[in-house]
């Protein structure tokens, strides 16, 4: 090609070609935004699949928290303790990080307890109240294992306020093997699921691309460099995994919502602060998920020849 030709004479035409290009993108438009709604709805069901077991894990993970703070022990007390150092006792139980809550019973209480309210009966049978007060504690959730358990039964043993101190280790052992279990099923189970949903939304992504291969390759052959061919896939996809991301979360909140209106206790079991973080999560999966296939799919037809659009 004559010099005189050179920069003057590609410049038009690399122009005119994009400007063909573009005219031929506006005619199959229309045409494109069904693949796209189409694309997005299957990404929304995905994400919001993906959201419901992750507030089902959280769900599951209050229940657990529910059951072990309903684990403790019980310390009967000496009967000749003084008021002060009852209220020692007491002080003692608001201070400690691991008591959830806990509950003093007097003498006369333990035994309208035992006998159902019929302590008067007792007493006058046997003439004296053969109970001793005690004090009911549940443990935190943190600390509702055999091992923390027994340490912290074994400090309220050596007091000398105490006389005796009982408690379920067995149960605590039974709850912390059958949770390590659940919870190790839960995790196969997202894991597994977050693997599929990567699977599921990037084979829509590159389907989505593949009907546009032809359109990337003639931008290629006609000058433009990769970044400005991947730019408008990956924007386009930052904004589809945006809106299947609201639209997934819009869904899981009604159905949250639902589910709390028609079993209230659930309110505490998933409070909304956790579902914010589910939606925020599936939001930010959903972006990087779009965006990574979009751009292994570009980048795998920018690589490609004309002839290996076909395969």
């Amino acid at each position: 090609m004559p010099a005189f030709l050179g920069a003057g004479f590609m410049a038009p035409c690399i122009q005119g070609s994009m400007l063909f290009i573009m005219e031929n993108n506006k005619q199959t438009r229309i045409s494109g935004i069904g693949d796209r709604v189409t694309s997005t709805i299957s990404v929304t069901l995905v994400l919001f699949i993906l959201g419901l077991v992750a507030a089902i894990n959280i769900t599951f993970g209050g229940v657990e928290r529910s059951v072990k703070e309903k684990i403790g022990f019980s310390a009967v007390l000496s009967d000749s303790l003084s008021p002060q150092q009852v209220a020692h006792l007491k002080k003692l139980c608001a201070e400690v990080p691991y008591i959830k809550e806990y509950e003093y019973l007097s003498a006369a209480d333990v035994l309208d307890s035992e006998t159902q309210g019929e302590g008067q009966a007792l007493l006058d049978q046997i003439g004296f109240n053969p109970y001793a007060p005690m004090i009911d504690i549940r443990v935190k959730a943190l600390y509702a294992n055999p091992d923390s358990l027994t340490h912290i039964m074994e400090q309220w043993r050596v007091m000398p306020e105490v006389e005796e101190v009982s408690g379920n280790t067995e149960m605590a052992a039974n709850l912390a093997s059958n949770a390590k279990v659940l919870n190790t099923v839960l995790l196969i189970i997202a894991a597994t699921l977050l693997l599929i949903s990567f699977v599921l939304i990037n084979n829509t992504v590159r389907l989505t691309i593949y009907s546009r291969r032809f359109l990337i390759h003639t931008m290629k052959l006609v000058g433009a460099t990769g970044a400005f061919i991947r730019r408008p896939f990956l924007w386009w996809n930052t904004l589809q995994g945006v809106v299947s991301g609201l639209l997934g979360g819009a869904l899981l909140c009604a159905l949250v919502a639902w589910a709390k209106d028609w079993y209230p206790p659930l309110g505490d079991l998933m409070p909304w602060g956790a579902t914010f973080v589910v939606l925020g999560g599936i939001l930010v999966l959903g972006v990087l998920i779009c965006v990574i296939a979009a751009m292994l799919a570009t980048n795998r037809y920018l690589r490609s020849d004309y002839d290996e659009m076909f395969d």
